[in-house]
């Protein structure tokens, strides 16, 4: 990023061009991913088929080398909420989860889930009352995950993968999880399905923010076959959306900072927020292989300032990532996923130069990261993966290897019942 000394002062960040298995086998194995994990993720197929109550826990545990900091920690050089984030080497509790779903009749059911990374406190992940009105609809109200498509809402915690993918951090902070109300809709077309989701939602979630509520997103899926496709749209009008100019604390947060009148500590932007986002996955029930690939654009529209200055902003980072998994045996998978992500930013107005000193913008570069995954599945509710990747971002490099372990348990009651009964 380059600016000059005058007053009224025009920041543009630098941006560079980017550069055999039977065939049911392979089937149940490209699907063996706990069900907690799409749980954990979009409301469609979360509650039991028949009135009841469904008990889920699951954790992801993980240790994770590197001979210095993921510079993913922190994405110096992209505008986020301005939260460090959590340094993931070590051993830790990467992400646990405790969901009830129960289902009151036909057309009612609830959710709610609990969920905890590391040493940080609780905090609420889902919690939604829903009512099908038929067999093609569905409304949601309450905390959720937006629909997106099952490959980015499950990409990042209880994935594959050991690290959420740059384009997700970029976005939407981590995870999209916000409060409101979706209306969806599934229905079968010739051999496949369509679905439409529509939802108005509070925004305080990254990127909308504080001020203006009621963000609106919209979500289109087909699947037939092998195949799937997603599309999704998001527009949000924050008015005042912080991100914290003192990188401290790495408490886990899906918001934005609140900016109050004196600007303390925090820049604050105001205008429109957009995402844009697609997603195609190919799951082949003749061959041990999957492979998927998303894209997602944010584009910001507005204001930006602290208490050195400000002026008008234009934001448009675009990233994306793809991946193939191979069923190398029963118990075996090896995986891989190539990642990139890159952004253009301008700043016009009294004080830029110093509003880009203060958010790190002249510290972008392109980011990418490349990432090998072996897997051992013993059961369904045991996965063990070994991962090692190297990751650019902000011009630091950092190699890592990390060995996690995912547990999960789809139904307490259900597992319970079946070893009092033995």
């Amino acid at each position: 990023m380059t600016s000059s000394p005058t007053p009224s002062t025009r920041i543009r960040s630098r941006s560079e061009r980017p550069g055999a298995v039977p065939a049911a086998l392979a089937a149940c194995l490209l699907a063996a991913l706990p069900r907690l994990a799409a749980a954990h993720g979009e409301t469609v197929d979360v509650l039991p088929e028949q009135p009841g109550l469904r008990l889920g826990a699951g954790a992801a545990l993980s240790a994770l080398h590197a001979d210095e900091e993921l510079p993913s920690r922190r994405m110096s050089g992209y505008l986020l909420n301005g939260s460090v984030g959590t340094d993931r080497r070590g051993g830790q509790l990467e992400h646990g989860v405790i969901e009830a779903a129960a289902r009151l009749s036909s057309q009612f059911g609830a959710y709610a889930a609990i969920g905890k990374h590391g040493s940080e406190a609780p905090h609420t992940e889902g919690a939604w009352l829903q009512w099908q009105p038929g067999p093609d609809w569905q409304l949601t109200l309450g905390r959720q995950k937006p629909s997106l498509g099952a490959v980015i809402t499950g990409a990042g915690h209880m994935d594959r993968f050991a690290l959420m993918p740059l384009a997700k951090q970029a976005s939407f902070g981590e995870d999209w999880i916000d409060d409101g109300l979706q209306a969806s809709w599934r229905h079968p077309l010739g051999s496949g399905d369509v679905g439409l989701d529509v939802g108005l939602w509070r925004g305080h979630a990254w990127p909308g923010g504080y001020g203006r509520p009621l963000g609106f997103s919209a979500h289109a899926q087909w699947q037939q076959g092998d195949w799937t496709l997603d599309g999704f749209f998001l527009h949000a009008e924050p008015a005042r959306r912080g991100t914290k100019i003192i990188l401290a604390g790495a408490d886990h947060s899906h918001g934005a900072a609140d900016c109050d009148a004196a600007l303390t500590q925090v820049a604050c932007f105001g205008g429109r927020s957009q995402v844009l986002g697609a997603s195609v996955r190919w799951l082949s029930h003749q061959l041990p292989l999957s492979a998927s690939a998303a894209v997602l654009w944010h584009r910001d529209r507005g204001s930006l300032a602290s208490r050195n200055g400000g002026g008008a902003y234009a934001g448009d980072t675009v990233g994306g990532w793809v991946e193939g998994v191979w069923t190398l045996h029963s118990q075996w998978e090896l995986g891989v996923r190539l990642e990139h992500l890159r952004s253009r930013q301008t700043l016009v107005g009294a004080g830029a130069s110093l509003v880009a000193s203060e958010l790190q913008l002249a510290a972008y570069r392109p980011a990418d990261r490349q990432s090998l995954m072996l897997g051992w599945l013993p059961s369904d509710k045991v996965s063990v993966r070994l991962e090692v990747g190297r990751e650019s971002v902000s011009g630091r490099h950092a190699r890592y290897a990390s060995l996690r372990a995912v547990v999960a348990v789809d139904d307490v009651v259900r597992g319970a019942r079946a070893l009092a009964g033995r």
